[in-house]
This record gives C-alpha cells, structure tokens and sequence, in this order.
C-alpha cells in the first residue's frame, strides 16, 4: 500500500478510488475543519486536483508543493486561490489567481515546479529510475500561516503492475504488465540518450497497456552508439511481444520518441504487424548516425544501411559565442537536399499514426517533419484516424508526464531544445491523455 503522510501521523491509503481525508489540528481552540484533500492513488501521469476544505469564506489562500529530485535539487510551486461560498478551492476547477501560473491548470502544480535557487537556468529536473516522487503540499492563509500539510507519492509504476526482464538472449528489455491478463502491446523506443525508455513504458502499463521497454544502444551486449542499429531487432522484439501471455498479437503497437520515433516509424512501414504508431517529435526521413562515424547511417534492415541524409551544416548559421547551438538550423539545411531514397515510406504503414511535435524544436524541424509526413500519408490515402498534435510554441522536450519540465538546454547547456518550460508544460499536459485515447481506440485496452 501507498502512503500519505502528514506532520506526526502517517494514513495507508485505501485500496480502492475512495478519497483520504485528513485533518490535522493546528491550534487547541481549532477545530481540524480545514484540511486538504488528495485522492489516494496518484500517478504522474494524471493531472490531479488538490482540493481545501473549511476554509474562511472569499478569502485568498497560498497552495505550494515542493519535492527534491535525483539530484538533490529541491523544486517548489506557489499558487493562490479565492475560496468559494462554501470555503472550499479545487486546483481542477478554480483558477490560479497569481504563483507558479495563472488561471485553470489542474497539474500546475506539480509540472510548473521551478528549480529554487537555480541562477543559470539550466537545470533539468532529475529521476531515479521509476522511484516514487514524495511532494510536499501546503495549504497557508493570506499571512503565511500554515493550515494543513501533507505529502503525497506521485508514482510512474501502478501498483498492479509487473516487471520482468526480457530472457530472451536477443533482445534487451524488460516488459511491464497491467493487473489485467488480456491487453494490446506496445513496443517502446526512446530515443538518442539510449538505454530503456521504462518511464513510458511504467506509464503505459498503468493504463493497461503491455509495454516493452526496448533498449537497442548503449546497454551491455547491443552498440555503445547509435550508428547502423537492425531495424530487424525491433520486428523481433514485436514479434516476441505478440507471444507473451495475455497480450493480444494482433493488437501491437509502436511508441517512439526522437531517434526513437524514426525508427518505430520505418519499422511500422515495413512490419504489417504494427498496428499503430505513436511519435514524439518525430522525423520524416532517415538521418545519419549520431556517432563518431558520421557517414554511417543510423539504420540497417536486413542487414543493409539504410540509405540516410548525409551530415552537413548550414553555412549560414554561425551561433554567437556563448549561445547554445540550435541543430535545427543545420537539419533543415541537410533535409533540403534530402534525397527521396531517404523518405521513410509511411504511406505502407496500415494502421493509424499519432504525432506529437513542437513548432519550436530547436534539436530537430519535429513539426516540420509531422507536417510533412502527414502530406505524404493523405497523398496515398492515409488512415482516417491519423492525427498530428503541434503545438506551435512548444519544443523538442515534449514529456509524457506531469513532471517540471526544467530548462530547455541540454549538454551542460550547450544544446537549445526550443519552446520554453511554460509551453512544454502546456503541451505535455494537453498530448498524454490523448495519445492514450488514441491507443485505446487504434488497439483496444
């Protein structure tokens, strides 16, 4: 069982959808009327509302959070609410008056989190693996007094969930399966940081998906680089998926971000089996290796290279010293010489795609490469459930959950990502329920 704890009393969690309350007494002459309430599960995932109760009617009350990362880093969100007639807010349905961010935002507080004490701007905020978040909440009156706290465990693994390594010697993986005995896969691809995507992995399996978090680089026993990784190892790993007990084989699916996207969506155009994609900032073609062999490809299928856009930089661009580079300058210079051998054929893709992108990538033209793979599926025909989710001021780092989405540099700051935490935030909280709308609908749960 989970925990909420409060100052000097600690409350298991009910097993079933009912909501904890608990109230703590703040003075001996006051009543434990004021409290906050929090439902009792609570994944990152799902933008939960945090809700006050016996509070002085029309008054105006401060909600904070706060939690340390992975890295020690302590990050903090403030809110301030009107209490209704009845003495009551609710972060999912009352707008924020002034803090973190303003007007209606039911996950604000949790992925509007700031980095406190962060000068350069630079920091990202850090996980341990799928380790539970443990926030602090806070509820203050007007002068700073405190009403009511407690501390929640916002978690990545539902649990129900199960989590095997992978024992077939060709693959590396490791499978997250819901409570549920009978429910589609999903094959999950991350993307040029390597190893296992298991955080959407833990995600999906959750909602009640199976999900393989698939390594295919920089894990023991696969390639130290992302340079001519088989494509034919991810149709093995789809096929493996289909054999497990209690997923559904003809009900499989492809989820891949980045690096991770391109290659979920040149495997979907030449595996029938998939039955639909999902792509975070995804690509329209095939790009060279990101390797200290630049002139391989990223890719082979059935043990060829994949024919792939060259390396090359535009010669107009020139970032100024000490500004962080913007690679999307240089990949939209390479992606106008794009050879059409290096189209990836989504046309042969059977089953419907998803498409998230940020009209602001600055690692890579997401929105750019969307559009036109979106051009290229409804000048063949496409799929009548194909969708493309831009979000024209958001960037490459587009999450999947309600975390803070931290600085929009990468590399020590070298690299700009693009967008900006306000609108990544934005984007992240409007693109998972509906990328797992689409995976109920394309696949069944």
């Amino acid at each position: 069982m989970r925990t909420i704890q409060r100052h000097g009393m600690r409350t298991q969690r009910w097993q079933s959808n009912a909501v904890l309350l608990v109230a703590v007494c703040l003075t001996c002459s006051q009543s434990a009327a004021q409290r906050l309430e929090y439902p009792s599960e609570s994944p990152v995932d799902r933008p939960i509302s945090v809700r006050g109760h016996g509070l002085p009617v029309g008054t105006v009350v401060t909600l904070r959070t706060s939690v340390i990362d992975a890295a020690d880093q302590l990050w903090a969100a403030r809110a301030e609410f009107r209490t209704d007639t009845d003495g009551t807010i609710d972060t999912g349905r009352d707008p924020s008056l002034s803090g973190s961010y303003e007007g209606v935002e039911t996950g604000g507080l949790f992925n509007r989190m700031h980095a406190v004490g962060d000068s350069t701007g630079r920091l990202r905020f850090q996980t341990s693996g799928l380790r539970n978040l443990a926030i602090t909440i806070l509820l203050e009156e007007a002068g700073g007094a405190r009403l009511d706290s407690l501390i929640v465990e916002r978690f990545f693994l539902g649990p129900k969930v199960q989590v095997t390594t992978v024992s077939d010697s060709a693959l590396r993986g490791r499978l997250f399966s819901p409570s549920r005995s009978g429910a589609p896969g999903v094959v999950v691809l991350g993307g040029s940081e390597g190893g296992f995507p298991d955080q959407v992995a833990a995600l999906l399996a959750t909602n009640g998906f199976f999900a393989l978090s698939l390594a295919y680089f920089r894990v023991d026993g696969l390639p130290s680089e992302l340079a001519e990784i088989p494509l034919d190892y991810v149709g093995r790993a789809i096929e493996w998926l289909g054999t497990q007990l209690g997923v559904w084989p003809d009900r499989i699916a492809l989820f891949g971000t980045s690096k991770g996207a391109e290659a979920a969506l040149m495997v979907a155009s030449h595996v029938p089996e998939v039955q639909a994609v999902v792509a975070y900032a995804p690509s329209s073609v095939v790009w060279s290796c990101i390797c200290s062999q630049p002139g391989l490809s990223s890719w082979t299928l059935r043990g060829d290279p994949v024919a792939a856009v060259s390396e090359g930089a535009d010669p107009d661009y020139r970032p100024a010293a000490g500004e962080p580079i913007r690679w999307t300058a240089n990949y939209l210079y390479r992606l106008r010489q794009a050879p059409v051998s290096t189209v990836i054929p989504v046309e042969r893709i059977a089953g419907p795609l998803l498409l998230v992108a940020g009209g602001e990538d600055q690692l890579w033209p997401s929105l750019v490469m969307a559009q036109a793979i979106m051009e290229r599926r409804a000048s063949f025909g496409g799929h009548s459930e194909d969708q493309l989710l831009a979000y024209p001021l958001a960037g490459h780092l587009i999450g999947k959950a309600y975390l803070p989405p931290g600085s929009t540099r990468v590399g020590g700051g070298r690299f700009e990502t693009g967008g900006t935490p306000e609108q990544n935030a934005l984007a992240q909280a409007d693109a998972w329920p509906r990328v797992l709308a689409f995976l109920a609908k394309a696949v069944g749960r």
